[in-house]
């Protein structure tokens, strides 16, 4: 699940970089009219923040449940090593 919520942050944030990219085009070329990509860079902003915020507090211990850091090879919090 955690891959997935990964891949999902990685392409939202591509969405959004992209649209930006075709907002700014449209703003030189005098077209105003950007509502269409302010929700679509709204959207994928979201996205990918509540997909890395996810990541982030679903990394637990398999041990005692608590929240742990990606790197390291011992849990923090009872010492006990993470697969």
């Amino acid at each position: 699940m955690k891959k997935w919520a990964g891949w999902l942050a990685v392409t939202a944030f591509l969405v959004f970089v992209i649209d930006w990219g075709v907002m700014g085009v449209k703003l030189l070329d005098g077209n105003y009219d950007i509502s269409a990509e302010a929700y679509i860079g709204l959207i994928s902003i979201v996205v990918c923040l509540s997909c890395i915020l996810y990541i982030r507090f679903a990394h637990r211990c398999q041990h005692c449940g608590k929240t742990i850091p990606f790197y390291g090879k011992y849990c923090l919090h009872c010492g006990k090593e993470i697969r």
